[in-house]
């Protein structure tokens, strides 16, 4: 049976839009990668994907912190994954974006169990209708006369002319950080959601 082992971690990209290193941006005082290592930890293995060229700091951060790393060209998302494909020797692996600080241990099984019944890549999907006011999608699409936007959480596999799609309907999963707007839009958002506190001298960090 094809079962998945490895969840990868991109946090190779330029962060143009940000104008830093987005894994490393807060989110009530927590780097935002921590908060999707969070949601892999003790469900899959993983591993992080990143740059010396485009993230430096990032890789320094990971290294610090002993994270596995694979180090990728930083030329693109596309050319990045096929780097990556040739280094994970699997049939199948996860990857997940650095900035869905919303993702959450069960979206992470929910992918592990369609793909042991479809054996597919799998592109995980939020409808648009459901996005919070202030999100700005980058991956916008139409399936059946309905949008959805794919938000970064995806099983990569070998056999890439066969696909499916994973509908989420989960509002906060398809908020991506990618600009400081998104950035405040999320730590408001996290705050709201009851996962991000405030202390006595009125700094907040992470429940």
């Amino acid at each position: 049976m094809k079962v998945l082992k490895t969840a990868v971690l991109l946090a190779g990209g330029k962060s143009s839009r940000m104008g830093f290193e987005k894994a490393l941006a807060e989110i009530c005082g927590k780097k935002m990668i921590e908060w999707v290592i969070d949601a892999l930890r003790g469900t899959i293995n993983f591993v992080i994907a990143t740059s010396e060229k485009n993230a430096p700091k990032t890789k320094a951060y990971c290294m610090r912190k002993r994270y596995e790393i694979i180090e990728t060209p930083g030329r693109g998302y596309h050319e990045d994954l096929r780097f990556i494909q040739q280094r994970i020797r699997q049939p199948a692996f996860i990857s997940v974006s650095c900035d869905i600080p919303f993702l959450r241990s069960e979206h992470v099984n929910a992918l592990i169990d369609a793909y042991k019944h479809t054996k597919k890549s799998i592109t995980g999907v939020v409808p648009l209708s459901l996005l919070p006011k202030g999100c700005s999608p980058s991956h916008i699409f139409e399936l059946s006369a309905k949008k959805y936007v794919a938000f970064g959480l995806n099983v990569v596999s070998k056999d890439e002319d066969e696909e499916s799609v994973l509908v989420f309907e989960d509002a906060l999963l398809g908020v991506n950080v990618n600009t400081k707007a998104e950035l405040k839009l999320a730590n408001d958002l996290m705050r709201i959601s009851g996962r991000c506190r405030m202390g006595k001298n009125g700094d907040r960090f992470a429940a």
